[in-house]
């Protein structure tokens, strides 16, 4: 059975703070366009899903205190995955950083139709990746508020594997062999899930974005501590990639 789901965003204004505009797209189709929060909340309340781009952090922060308790608390949102499913270049539907691409200027439906296409973008990359990294992406990510919804609508779920066994087999050749995996995946498992989707983009001039960084400064520290640190029994490689002779060789 398909899930139903609703693409929504709200113009916020900059001064108070309140609600100005709120836009929405269901999966039937039907648009809403208004600054009437009851009838938004009649709109999206027969739906399984809410989505959009930050949603959690920001459309939610000011929509949560207005709306009843009938409507859905899964949340999915696309700014966090885009990073994750697209790490080799800017996705077109993005501006700079985290904003989506507007025809038009301060309209939360056409925001919200945005938004749509790049869940279902999102969703189709997902779906193309192999089978180790999706698991890899489930176990690091599943817990957090930004992500779960989001593997609960691609139906899923963590089962219990050897995550590191995944990760040194998913990115053989691409990191250091000999890293400490086990401590990422405890510390900073967001961080790794970010970290391994651009180096497994194979795109060397690809970068993470400010507002990523901003969010999880530690993301530059485990590409370092996974690719730019040389262990001591230099593996196959480290011997390759951080040989400084043929790096030599090659300027």
């Amino acid at each position: 059975m398909k899930k139903s789901i609703v693409f929504i965003d709200c113009e916020v204004g900059e001064d108070n703070k309140k609600i100005h505009d709120l836009g929405a797209v269901r999966s039937d189709r039907t648009t809403f366009h208004s600054a009437s929060m009851q009838d938004f909340c009649v709109y999206i309340s027969e739906s399984e899903y809410l989505c959009g781009h930050n949603i959690v952090h920001h459309d939610m922060k000011y929509i949560k205190p207005h709306i009843s308790s009938g409507v859905s608390n899964k949340y999915i949102d696309t700014l966090y995955l885009s990073p994750l499913l697209f790490p080799k270049k800017p996705y077109h539907a993005l501006l700079k950083d985290d904003k989506l691409q507007s025809d038009e200027l301060n309209n939360p439906l056409n925001d919200a139709q945005k938004a749509e296409k790049l869940f279902y973008d999102e969703v189709n990359v997902f779906h193309a990746l192999s089978s180790q990294r999706k698991q890899i992406y489930c176990c690091l990510l599943y817990q957090f508020e930004e992500f779960q919804g989001f593997f609960e609508y691609v139906n899923f779920i963590p089962y219990r594997s050897n995550i590191e066994k995944l990760i040194a087999s998913e990115f053989n050749g691409k990191i250091c062999s000999n890293a400490d995996i086990h401590l990422l995946i405890k510390h900073y498992p967001v961080e790794l899930a970010y970290a391994l989707a651009l180096i497994g983009s194979d795109d060397y001039h690809s970068i993470t974005p400010r507002w990523l960084l901003k969010n999880y400064p530690k993301i530059e520290n485990v590409i370092k501590f996974l690719c730019n640190t040389p262990c001591d029994t230099r593996c196959s490689y480290c011997s390759d990639v951080l040989n400084i002779y043929k790096g030599l060789k090659k300027i």
